[in-house]
């Protein structure tokens, strides 16, 4: 029953900053978050191994994310040995998340597969049935597993784009479905040059940087 009731999407600027601030966040973080996973993906130079662009992103993303919220008293969280960002009181954890598009119509897909410790923790932040969490996955001090939301992050070089949003439980390697969908920032800006056909065995056909550093 809980994956066929319809994605709650909000995308008006008013509603954005209620529905983050109600999760302890703020759209000037996300953002910051945004923009600081789009400047590590372009920080990758062709040389660099074909996962640089979004290992990169996913540093830089996970970097400003925490120092951005451990002042407001979030912890890191690692069970499953999956990275989380812990707010307890607020009884909400989140994962940082390179996806295809966020903010589309089409439900954001993972650019890396989700595992069993994945599926384990987005489970178990919608039930109190903790007999259904595998031994990777422990009860945290407060007596609740966190509801796990997801900040994900698509750029290239004409965009960035985040949404904040919620995952209903599921089965296979990639996202189904989410409960909740919180638009932060579809940005589209103009590439700082055109490459011309000498240059173009310099980028990369999937991942194009949106800036580049020699």
């Amino acid at each position: 029953m809980e994956n066929q009731q319809q994605s709650i999407i909000v995308d008006d600027e008013i509603s954005v900053k209620q529905d983050l601030a109600a999760i302890g966040l703020s759209t000037e973080l996300i953002r910051k978050v945004a923009f600081a996973a789009a400047a590590g993906r372009a920080e990758s130079l062709r040389v660099d191994p074909v996962s640089a662009p979004g290992q990169l992103a996913y540093i830089h993303g996970v970097r400003e994310l925490r120092l951005g919220l451990e002042r407001e008293g979030w912890r890191i969280n690692r069970d499953g040995n999956v990275e989380a960002t812990v707010n307890y009181d607020l009884g909400i954890q989140l994962f940082f998340q390179n996806v295809d598009r966020a903010c589309g119509k089409r439900n954001p897909q993972a650019i890396s597969k989700k595992g069993k410790a994945s599926r384990d923790l987005v489970a178990a932040g919608q039930t109190d049935m903790f007999t259904e969490l595998s031994h990777d996955v422990d009860e945290n001090v407060h007596g609740a597993v966190p509801a796990v939301w997801i900040v994900c992050i698509s750029s290239d070089s004409q965009s960035v784009r985040a949404e904040v949003s919620r995952p209903k439980r599921f089965e296979g390697s990639q996202f189904e479905d989410f409960h909740h969908r919180i638009f932060v920032l579809d940005e589209n800006f103009e590439p700082e040059f055109e490459p011309s056909v000498s240059d173009s065995d310099t980028f990369d056909d999937f991942d194009v940087n949106i800036s580049r550093k020699i």
